[in-house]
């Protein structure tokens, strides 16, 4: 099948193309098989591919493990070929739809972006409760705007250019999960433990107060949808109110 490759900021530039079109066999590539494909055709772009400068993303994803295999058929047909962004700092951001986060998976990829100048990595997890003052809590349900994926990215991309701040990594799930399960994930890397634990907070706080992600949370007295800092609105209110309003 043919995949449609774009380029981006300098990588436009040298390559002297916008978009081109690669042949692959069958349904998936590796990440590393296409950059290889694209060097091929680009020699010149071999230095920044040697100093791992050629980002690839996928799906909405950047892909840092470039032993993964993109699976074209079942998803995307187009792929971006991206530098690291202006600013000096790194960062991800993930939406997990239907799945918790894993914990252990968290800390290694957040690990593996520790160098010499890194003193501190400090780490948020949201876990669902199962107790809400005197109710038991059996389940909650994210919901999230088709804009999330990119305000995510701001939130990360703002963090990680601050002073002293060397990695940002933002994880969060959407989908129905019971308590116990991990849904929000922040990890901050950092040159001192000061600026790296504020850093932490700020991030949380712009991920609860702008995600455009809601929540439906389902306890022993009812349903309710769990708005602003916490405040809790019966399901079936808010559905009286609406078939009241078209009456």
């Amino acid at each position: 099948m043919r995949l449609l490759v774009r380029y981006y900021a300098v990588l436009r530039e040298i390559t002297g193309v916008s978009e081109e079109e690669i042949e692959v066999e069958g349904c998936s590539v590796k990440a590393r098989d296409l950059i290889a494909r694209v060097l091929a055709r680009h020699p010149e772009v071999s230095d920044f591919v040697s100093r791992g400068m050629v980002l690839v993303v996928y799906g909405g994803k950047l892909i840092r493990d470039l032993s993964e295999d993109l699976d074209l058929c079942s998803s995307h047909s187009t792929v971006d070929l991206v530098p690291p962004s202006s600013g000096g700092g790194c960062y991800s951001s993930m939406i997990h739809i239907g799945r918790s986060i894993d914990p252990e998976s968290f800390l290694r990829e957040l690990i593996e972006h520790v160098d010499s100048e890194v003193g501190a990595a400090v780490v948020y997890f949201g876990i669902v409760k199962g107790q809400v003052g005197p109710r038991k809590v059996e389940e909650l349900v994210y919901e999230h705007h088709e804009e999330t994926r990119r305000i995510l990215e701001k939130i990360a991309h703002d963090a990680s250019v601050k002073d002293g701040i060397k990695y940002v990594l933002i994880q969060h799930s959407i989908g129905s999960f019971k308590p116990g399960d991990i849904v929000f994930s922040v990890g901050i890397l950092g040159t001192g433990r000061k600026n790296t634990i504020e850093t932490l907070k700020e991030v949380v706080e712009r991920v609860k107060h702008e995600a455009l992600i809601w929540k439906i949370e389902k306890r022993d007295d009812g349903i309710f949808w769990v708005v602003g800092d916490g405040e809790r609105i019966p399901k079936h209110a808010a559905s009286i109110q609406q078939s009241t309003k078209h009456k």
